[in-house]
């Protein structure tokens, strides 16, 4: 893998509709600092949250990996000299490994990222931003004695400031060591959720006509951001097939890395769906997620009926992607 940081952070909007529904009208916002961070001897990617998160990224508990215990702000008198990124990997025997990848390069620039102010909305504005989150299974600041934090990053309303992304995205990899997790294929899919409700429905000539109209400019930019949304640095997916009639999962596969690289350029590249009067009777749901168990829209797509995803509005798919989430 390239050194070109692919670690984001949390994974971005469910429905783009509700999120432009809170930020129509709000624009007050307070500043905080987050409590510092505890340093502790040495970075550690086999943490027993790390390893849970990176052997189950799609089943982690949102509302606990937002602040893992000791992660905070940079304690004023640590100094990092390097980043250390913990991600999924693969062994030469198919075998899962979780990888602590040492990142170095402009750290200046990273250290002064994670320093930002945070911004939340006020306690007076009630606000439902219609997010899961998702940060980071393991990124640590390590200083030159091998001493590390666990920074928290800096929030806004309704979501992520960019700074960090852009810094850490400039650093390089230096070296990485690889850690089997015993028992476990990189292959596991692991467990798919229960039910996943209807994410689409038909549409006429009308329907789309009045979606182009009224397009919310406030929403879109939140899901186009390399930060929550990645495609080219995507990690292995887990897809989970269901039954519309049904309600249940039927099946579930995770797609080799080039696979899901190729659904991710296909998807953020397809055109807009036109109308549509067929109702999907298989739908599979995907977390885009990366390596490194970060970012990653919640992604629909129908397998079958108008075959269309539901990211940046309902675009057409080839049926070579199709013919990918079935196999």
């Amino acid at each position: 893998m390239s050194g070109r940081f692919t670690a984001g952070v949390f994974i971005v909007v469910v429905s783009v509709v509700a999120v432009a529904l809170v930020w129509t009208g709000v624009r007050d916002y307070e500043s905080f600092t987050p409590p510092v961070a505890t340093a502790v001897d040495r970075a550690d990617c086999l943490a027993p949250d790390i390893t849970a998160a990176l052997v189950a990224p799609e089943a982690r508990d949102s509302s606990i990996a937002l602040r893992p215990e000791g992660s905070g702000y940079p304690p004023p008198d640590f100094s990092p000299v390097a980043v250390v990124r913990c991600e999924r990997g693969e062994a030469s025997d198919g075998g899962l490994t979780i990888a602590a990848v040492r990142l170095e390069g402009d750290i200046d620039a990273v250290d002064d990222a994670f320093r930002e102010q945070s911004r939340r909305f006020p306690p007076n504005v009630q606000a439902d931003c219609a997010y899961r989150f998702a940060s980071p299974a393991g990124l640590w600041l390590v200083d030159e004695a091998g001493a590390a934090i666990r920074p928290t990053w800096p929030t806004a309303p309704c979501g992520l400031q960019e700074q960090p992304f852009a810094a850490l995205n400039r650093l390089h990899e230096i070296r990485r060591e690889q850690h089997l997790v015993d028992g476990v294929s990189a292959e596991d899919a692991g467990v798919c959720p229960d039910s996943i409700g209807q994410p689409f429905a038909t549409t006429t000539e009308a329907d789309m006509n009045r979606m182009t109209e009224h397009e919310d400019t406030h929403a879109r930019p939140l899901t186009e951001t390399a930060l929550t949304t990645p495609i080219s640095d995507v990690g292995r997916l887990r897809v989970c097939r269901y039954s519309t009639e049904l309600s249940l999962p039927e099946s579930r596969i995770r797609l080799s890395r080039q696979q899901s690289t190729d659904l991710m350029e296909a998807v953020s590249t397809a055109p807009p769906a036109g109308p549509c009067d067929l109702i999907a009777q298989r739908i599979a749901s995907i977390d885009v997620l990366r390596p490194d168990a970060s970012g990653g829209t919640r992604i629909a797509v129908e397998l079958d009926g108008c075959q269309r995803v539901n990211l940046l509005g309902q675009r057409q798919l080839p049926p070579a992607v199709i013919a990918l989430l079935l196999r």
